[in-house]
């Protein structure tokens, strides 16, 4: 009896942990100004290398306003990374 509550309190322990480290897990979002983007294909091809990329969770791109509002995990990827997939496509980031 006594081993088949402790087995559960340590399950219902491991329910909560995972649970906790996942309600804490921060959603950001980020704009990011991007140069060299002329048309809808130029900003499609942005959005397709962002939303590729783990943790990205949105990724709306505008060339006519030269930039880019990314929503991501910040536990699964950096703004740093977020800019090296950028200017992979091509385009640059602005400073």
């Amino acid at each position: 009896m006594f081993r088949r509550i402790s087995n559960f309190a340590v399950a219902c322990a491991m329910v909560l942990t995972l649970g906790l480290t996942t309600a804490f897990a921060a959603t950001k979002t980020t704009t990011i100004r991007v140069t060299g983007m002329k048309c809808n294909q130029c900003s499609s091809s942005v959005a397709k290398a962002l939303k590729a990329t783990a943790g990205v969770q949105e990724a709306e791109v505008s060339f006519e306003k030269g930039q880019v509002v990314i929503t991501y995990d910040d536990e699964k990827v950096t703004e740093a990374k977020l800019r090296e997939v950028i200017n992979s496509t091509g385009f640059k980031v602005a400073e």
